[in-house]
């Protein structure tokens, strides 16, 4: 375990026994929710919308309501819109868990959001490895940011990175728009031989070879990936093995592969706004321990394939063989947080003005 993002276009609105769902974080303070004294209603989850949303109903929410009888409000939305709130709303923040990428979550600490955790606040906390986990942050899933093919459409097994410039593909490869930071990751370790994946000019070469001759597909979402790769839209990108391997169990002609050259890892996790009162840091730090218990390891991993930071975890055969494996360790990068946060919205611009110019 030494080497161990999700956007949602909608913002959908739930009502019933597990919460309800709130479509901005601005009127999060409208439920009265947020400051006093005792055992709260409910907490106020940051998180994304659809599929990732039920799952965290199941795996979490519905335990987590059952043992402590304290419900669940959603604040959704993509994980950087959702931290610009945070940081415009700091001294009264709009939830009391916040989900977000590796990198949102350090740009959150750096940005002074989050409050510490500790084993007081999070009991399982002291099991997690080092490398998931900061000051202020704690992991909740992990998979690999790995190439993803239609076995059927693509014969010869890609290996490398450089599959995404083969003429064969011309038109039939994706591109995530919304977040170009795994693509450049990627493109990093293509054109240096796996050495490294912070050579952005060289990623940003690829990445320009790719937008002017491959005429690819731009996406946004992961729920558009997975129908592209169902319509055979597309016949290669990169994206998660976890939903390449969720996609595949749904019958979608996809599979995915970690290049000779390596691969990242992708991790998600929670945070607590440090200016939320102490009664409901409390119970978010529960709710934060119950995301890294065996019960919603077993149902993500199950039901999304992404593995559990908790090294103790355990998953049924049928599922940990389609989890990231240890001889996959050796392969995958895990991102420098800090740097992608300081970098991210450069590369955003960067990649815009490449696709505005070819497209």
């Amino acid at each position: 375990m030494d080497k161990q993002s999700i956007l949602r276009r909608e913002y959908l609105r739930r009502a019933g026994a597990f919460g309800v769902t709130i479509g901005g974080a601005s009127m999060a303070g409208c439920l009265g929710n947020g400051g006093g004294g005792g055992k709260p209603k409910a907490i106020r989850l940051g998180t994304w919308g659809g599929t990732w949303q039920d799952l965290m109903i199941k795996a979490v929410v519905k335990p987590y309501k059952k043992e402590t009888g304290i419900n669940a409000e959603y604040v959704l939305g993509d994980n950087t819109d959702r931290l610009n709130k945070i940081i415009a709303q700091k001294k009264n923040p709009p939830v009391d868990v916040s989900q977000q990428d590796g990198s949102g979550l350090v740009r959150g600490s750096n940005a002074g959001l989050w409050r510490k955790l500790d084993s007081d606040t999070v009991p399982m906390l002291d099991k997690i490895p080092d490398n998931f986990k900061g000051d202020d942050w704690v992991m909740q899933i992990f998979a690999a940011s790995g190439l993803l093919y239609n076995p059927k459409k693509v014969k010869s097994k890609p290996t490398t990175w450089d599959a995404y410039l083969d003429p064969q593909y011309k038109g039939k490869v994706g591109l995530f728009t919304e977040d170009p930071t795994h693509d450049v990751l990627a493109f990093s370790l293509a054109k240096t031989g796996g050495k490294s994946f912070k050579n952005v000019d060289k990623a940003f070469e690829m990445y320009e070879n790719v937008v002017k001759n491959m005429d690819p597909e731009y996406i946004t979402s992961s729920e558009e990936y997975g129908k592209m790769f169902s319509q055979e839209k597309i016949v290669l990108g990169r994206y998660w093995s976890a939903r390449a391997a969720q996609w595949e169990s749904e019958g979608k002609p996809v599979t995915s592969i970690i290049p000779k050259s390596g691969a990242m890892t992708t991790n998600f996790g929670n945070a607590i706004p440090k200016n939320i009162s102490d009664d409901k840091a409390k119970w978010a730090g529960k709710f934060i321990d119950f995301t890294l218990r065996n019960q919603a390891a077993k149902v993500v991993a199950k039901e999304m394939y992404y593995t559990n930071p908790n090294p103790k975890a355990k998953y049924p055969d049928s599922v940990s063989e389609k989890l990231v494996k240890s001889e996959d360790l050796k392969k995958l990068n895990v991102p420098d947080f800090d740097w992608i946060a300081q970098n991210r919205s450069s590369w955003r611009e960067r990649a815009n003005k490449i696709i505005n110019k070819h497209g």
